[in-house]
């Protein structure tokens, strides 16, 4: 009797083991490990542009997370950052094939720069891979027919218009410089900003591309004998906040106005908070650590759960909301989830609400894809912080 007993307890113990093993097998859909897709992302997480790139890749991570963890998807969303140090636009076509290569690879936040941006839209096009920027405002992006390519906010031509309309009929200046960087960005910017600047009735008293140094001298000298009174510079901090730095040591007291490439946490600390204050930023983005909507609130105390009380910087909110239209697609999409699935849901998106905008894309070939609310908003450094004054339609009716 008591072999009989342990050769049933034997028999048992096979028996769970062997479903056990079996449940492990089990196809997604019916309660086992689930299908693995990938959402790509490119962008500098380690060079000099990694303070404006860092932020949205943290965001869209703890958008995936999030994602994972409610639930409800059929499938399991790994995400794939890929570190295009400086941005370069001649290292960004291999990180984009590495994407299109990996068949799991679904879909593209990014690239966050223009240049990189326009050196790999020709290659998503053709693999039929949907991307999605956070941050890439070149205005000629959404010009070139790539119906792979979506851009998440507002372009240069938007910001650009927004900075002069701020520097001519805001502060009344009725004499601007116009500076760049000689990126593809800056330039972009400078030439929009000029060209507003002088349909707006000011003078443009110098219009000038210099590179990326550490010594503004010659800059300087030129604004010192020029005497603008305003100048709008084009361009990436830290060469933002270096120029700055050195104006207010050579004396010149212009108002400094930059984009949204010169809006960073560095800002202020790079520049010294003297010299920062009262400068200003045009940026079609969200900064949600001053908006007090309740999403955004939650947003904020989520990110810095996550990141160690770091608060979330320029562009995490759109890359966040990019992120959850990507999560938002895949659901849709159920079992099936493919590259042709997810750039149909992307492309035939209607009125998704998120934490920057709602979402909704253009159909104009000349500006194809772009998100249809384009809000500028103006920032000012004002006691030594960045703070939010308004979109430029309410800070200048």
């Amino acid at each position: 009797m008591k072999r009989v007993t342990r050769v049933l307890a034997a028999i048992a113990i096979v028996s769970l083991i062997a479903a056990v093993g079996c449940s492990k097998k089990t196809p997604s859909g019916t309660g086992g490990t689930k299908k693995e897709v990938k959402i790509g992302f490119i962008g500098d997480l380690t060079g000099s542009n990694s303070a404006l790139v860092v932020p949205g890749e943290n965001a869209a991570a703890l958008a995936f997370d999030q994602a994972n963890a409610k639930g409800d998807l059929k499938v399991k969303i790994t995400f794939v950052p890929l570190d295009n140090k400086e941005a370069n636009p001649t290292t960004a076509p291999p990180l984009a094939q590495q994407l299109i290569s990996d068949p799991e690879v679904v879909g593209v936040i990014g690239p966050a720069f223009s240049g990189e941006t326009a050196a790999v839209q020709p290659l998503f096009k053709q693999a039929g891979l949907v991307h999605i920027t956070q941050s890439a405002t070149r205005a000629s992006l959404t010009a070139g027919g790539f119906t792979t390519f979506f851009r998440g906010v507002g372009g240069d031509t938007d910001q650009a218009a927004a900075a002069a309309k701020l520097a001519v009929k805001g502060k009344s200046c009725s004499t601007v410089a116009v500076i760049d960087d000689k990126s593809a960005y800056g330039q972009g910017y400078g030439d929009i900003a000029a060209a507003s600047v002088k349909a707006l009735g000011a003078t443009v008293v110098t219009r000038q591309s210099v590179a990326p140094a550490t010594d503004y001298t010659s800059l300087v000298g030129t604004l010192t004998d020029k005497k603008p009174a305003c100048v709008i510079y084009g361009g990436y901090e830290p060469q933002s906040s270096i120029i700055v730095k050195q104006m207010r040591e050579k004396g010149v007291k212009a108002i400094f106005i930059s984009g949204d490439g010169s809006k960073s946490t560095k800002f202020i600390p790079d520049a010294g908070k003297a010299a920062a204050e009262g400068v200003l930023f045009t940026c079609p983005c969200l900064d949600a650590n001053v908006s007090t909507d309740p999403a955004a609130v939650q947003f904020v105390s989520d990110f810095k759960a996550k990141y160690n009380g770091t608060a979330p910087d320029i562009y995490a909110p759109e890359a966040y909301d990019i992120a959850n239209i990507f999560v938002s697609v895949i659901k849709g999409c159920g079992d099936n989830v493919t590259r042709q699935c997810v750039l149909d849901g992307v492309t035939n998106l209607k009125d998704f609400k998120g934490l920057s905008k709602t979402f909704n894309w253009t159909t104009d070939p000349k500006a194809l894809h772009e998100v249809t609310d384009k809000g500028v908003n103006i920032y000012e450094i004002k006691n030594g912080a960045i703070t939010l004054d308004g979109n430029i339609n309410t800070v200048v009716p």
